[in-house]
């Protein structure tokens, strides 16, 4: 039986505008295809799919046979969505194509605005000023009985690292989680798509060498949060990748 194709784009950073050698003792360095895909087989999905990362940002082609993929994860980014690189407008116009199948995709940080403004939603530059650290949300009420947060209470904790946020969201989402200067901090779009303003597929680690470069006081803003990652997973089994099975963490089925 083949297996389903689950794609993650990631749009780290525009070529230059970030100094790499701060990523030398991470894994996978500046190449954060390689920590998702460790981080889908901690949760036991490498399994169940055939897992494809594309570095869209390096103007890697993003797939012109969208029948060939079944779920898409659109991952974060340094770069700001009103910079208007060549590989933004790449995606952008991917997410349309991707819109008009019908099939499930994740957004996070930099995707959720993305997904946001595709739709026909505002993003604007935060007037409380860049929300950074392991910080709680608040689910809404649609939010804690929403499948992307099951076994998730009110206040978990997520890390953040952004300057803007969703202040229009499109017509027809529906807010799933908030913060105190953010009501959009998770949105369901309808049609499957779903997106987060934190980042449940990273490390505290990566959070902090995120900032090392850009604000290092902020750095130490971050604190390990056990299986917050378990997000993409609900993601996963949300769009129906794994059939009947449930994976455990560490890889058990």
């Amino acid at each position: 039986m083949t297996r389903p194709t689950l794609l993650f784009i990631s749009q780290f950073a525009h070529p230059g505008t970030y100094d790499k050698s701060k990523w030398r003792r991470l894994l996978g360095e500046d190449d954060e295809t390689i920590p998702f895909e460790a981080m889908l087989d901690s949760l036991g999905v490498l399994s169940f799919v055939n897992y494809q990362g594309v570095r869209a940002h390096e103007s890697e082609p993003l797939p012109d046979d969208l029948d060939k993929v079944d779920a898409v994860i659109l991952g974060g980014s340094y770069a700001n969505i009103s910079d208007n690189y060549d590989w933004q407008e790449a995606i952008t116009q991917f997410l349309h194509a991707w819109r008009k199948t019908g099939k499930p995709l994740l957004g996070i940080c930099g995707g959720h605005q993305m997904m946001t403004t595709v739709l026909g939603g505002t993003v604007e530059r935060s007037p409380h000023g860049a929300e950074v650290g392991s910080l709680p949300i608040r689910l809404t009420a649609v939010g804690a009985s929403h499948p992307l947060f099951e076994g998730f209470d009110s206040g978990a904790a997520f890390y953040f690292g952004n300057s803007e946020i969703v202040t229009n969201p499109p017509a027809g989402s529906v807010s799933l989680a908030s913060r105190p200067n953010d009501p959009n901090t998770a949105l369901d779009y309808g049609g499957d798509w779903l997106s987060v303003q934190f980042h449940p597929e990273a490390t505290c680690d990566r959070m902090a060498t995120l900032w090392s470069e850009l604000n290092p006081a902020n750095s130490a803003l971050y604190r390990f949060i056990p299986d917050c990652e378990r997000i993409v997973l609900n993601f996963v089994r949300f769009a129906g990748l794994l059939g009947g099975s449930s994976p455990e963490k560490g890889g058990r089925a």
